[in-house]
């Protein structure tokens, strides 16, 4: 654009002067033209201008190391195309709370242009895409004109499951412990002495007579220790890489397997139901930028499974 504007003050430059030299009717015309000329152009492109969008979309989430891609479009509702669209695109990972990359991408002459990017996915985190700068420029190149365009965009690239070494107990058997079952018939049962209001189906007729005493069955049903993971948060990016990888991967385990579990992030502490709980987690926690916090402790009672996911060996610095 700043090559046209200095080619076109070249030009009117030398039409004033040819018209003061010689003061001929041609020479007036020719400047009158090349003043009218920008206007002409302008009026032309607006349409066009004032029609065309440009608009961003996000894939899905992915997974470390998948493929993932961003599309920038533009389009416009004219029958003419613009002469050119400009724009500016930032990339930043949120997480890593990165200084953003910022890429200029040039689209020439079409009523529907499309512009793909396929952002590296070997770091966690989330990134997010925002058009900084959109315009458009008339016939001519010599007006920028700023154009209608969407807000930012972003998918979240999530940790793979990585098992720590070795595997904690946290399903079979030490998280199934045992409480009385007021009614019904249960595989699960306890011997005691017989006490007033015992129905008489309960009573262990062998080993009653064995020990001279009445003792009953008493029905059991079988429950599940409560879990709880801790993990602390790490300024540096390797471990906490390694960390999170072993917190999905322990999440996945348990989750299949019915066990529901409160986790210790860091400061913060929340209980996690579902896949889906767990994956709002993870998405708002690669959303802020990485940092170092202690999790609170937490002391293991008689009803109570707590692991504490530290990095594997080769991810500490």
């Amino acid at each position: 654009m700043i090559g046209r504007r200095l080619t076109y003050a070249a030009l009117l430059l030398g039409a004033a002067v040819m018209h003061l030299a010689y003061g001929q009717y041609e020479t007036y015309f020719v400047l009158l033209f090349l003043l009218f000329v920008p206007v002409l152009s302008l009026l032309i492109s607006l349409p066009a201008i004032l029609t065309t969008r440009a608009d961003l979309f996000a894939c899905g989430d992915v997974r470390r190391g998948r493929a993932a891609r961003v599309t920038l479009r533009t389009a416009t509702r004219f029958f003419l195309p613009p002469e050119v669209v400009k724009i500016t695109v930032q990339q930043r990972n949120l997480f890593l709370d990165a200084r953003g990359i910022r890429k200029k991408i040039r689209i020439n002459g079409v009523c529907a242009g499309e512009e793909t990017f396929e952002p590296e996915t070997e770091r966690l985190g989330t990134i997010s895409y925002r058009i900084r700068r959109a315009r458009c420029c008339d016939y001519l190149g010599l007006f920028s004109i700023p154009i209608r365009r969407s807000g930012p965009v972003a998918f979240t690239v999530l940790p793979n499951a990585e098992p720590p070494v070795p595997v904690p107990e946290l399903i079979e058997p030490s998280p199934r412990i045992t409480k009385p079952k007021p009614l019904g018939f249960s595989e699960e049962h306890e011997l005691r002495p017989y006490r007033e209001g015992d129905a008489i189906n309960l009573i262990h007729w062998k080993l009653s007579e064995k020990y001279g005493e009445t003792i009953v069955r008493e029905p059991q049903e079988l429950i599940r220790k409560n879990v709880v993971l801790s993990m602390d948060l790490y300024a540096d990016y390797a471990a906490q890489q390694s960390a999170l990888e072993q917190l999905r991967f322990l999440s996945d385990l348990l989750l299949e397997n019915g066990v529901t579990y409160l986790l210790h992030f860091g400061l913060h502490s929340t209980y996690i139901r579902s896949d889906g709980e767990f994956g709002r987690f993870l998405k708002s926690a690669l959303s802020e930028p990485i940092r170092a916090e202690t999790a609170t402790p937490v002391a293991p009672g008689s009803d109570t499974l707590v692991y504490r996911i530290v990095p594997k060996k080769e991810a500490r610095s």
